[in-house]
This record gives C-alpha cells, structure tokens and sequence, in this order.
C-alpha cells in the first residue's frame, strides 16, 4: 500500500460486484447514500465513475482517485501497484516548483504526456476544482481519462508509473 494514504473502494451493488481489494471493507454506494454524495461532490458519478478507488491523507485530503476500474485495476492500485497508461496530462502553473518536480520524474520514467496551465485556461482549472474537491492542486495528473493523481510526491507518482518503487 502507499505508505501513509487510507484507501477506500466504491462500488455500485446495482451494477457491480465488489472489487476484490487488500484494503478495507469496499463502499457500497447504493446501500450508503452518504458516500455517494460524497462522491459526487467530487465530481465522481456514483452511476457511471464506479468502481473506484481514492487514496487519501490521513487528514482527508485526496492524493489519487482511480474511476472507472476493473477488478483487476483496483485490486493493483489499492495494493499500491502501478497503473500503467498510454496518456498522461500535467495540469500545472508556470510558477510551481512542484510541477517542475513531477514532471521531471515522467522525463526520468521516459512517460510521454501533455502539459496544460491551469493560469491560461479557464476550462483546465475548473477540472481541477471539481476533481480536487474544490481544491486548486498542482500538479494534477491525469492518467488515461480515469486516474487523478494531486499533488504526488516523487515516490508516489513513480509508483503510479510502475517504475522503481513500483510493483
């Protein structure tokens, strides 16, 4: 598991099973109206984002939400396995030193990806916002349209990558 980050699994008992995860009990979000509020006030679709797995901080805050996961897929990242992608966008600012910092560790891991500054576009920030639960984080990553990394540390995000510290 990801050293310091509570995991929680959602899913949808009217659609899905539940994940097979090596992470607590998952949430259903059809017997837990509560959690699916939850969800959608970040901007997670209880009907159609689900399975999912957010790892978060010990004080509450996201680092990663996975949507939209297979069995498979969530059981790798609850567990703190690599999430392999083929598409990888950077929502940054100009000015962060934190940015400059993730996306050296993509350089290094060799992860092609597409940069777009939040400052610049209206339309970028409001992802953000609405991903981050109204949090204006960077960087924000996003892996194949279905994983949202803020704000990784390097050894976080290269494990995300599956390189070295990754399984």
């Amino acid at each position: 598991m990801y050293q310091s980050l509570d995991c929680q699994v959602y899913f949808n008992s009217h659609e899905q099973t539940p994940p097979p995860v090596p992470c607590g009990e998952p949430i259903d979000v059809a017997a837990d109206p509560a959690a699916a509020h939850q969800l959608i006030k970040l901007g997670i679709s209880p009907r159609h984002d689900l399975p999912a797995v957010l790892l978060r901080e010990p004080g509450g805050k996201i680092r990663v939400a996975g949507l939209r996961l297979s069995s498979e897929e969530a059981g790798r990242l609850a567990a703190g396995a690599g999430f392999p992608t083929s598409r990888r966008r950077v929502y940054s600012s100009a000015w962060c030193p934190d940015c400059r910092r993730a996306k050296r560790v993509l350089e290094e891991a060799a992860a092609r990806y597409e940069e777009v500054d939040i400052d610049r576009d209206p339309r970028a920030e409001a992802t953000v916002l609405e991903r981050s639960g109204g949090r204006r984080v960077v960087p924000t990553l996003l892996f194949d349209d279905r994983l949202w990394a803020f704000n990784p540390d390097p050894p976080l995000l290269r494990r995300l990558l599956g390189g070295p510290g990754g399984s």
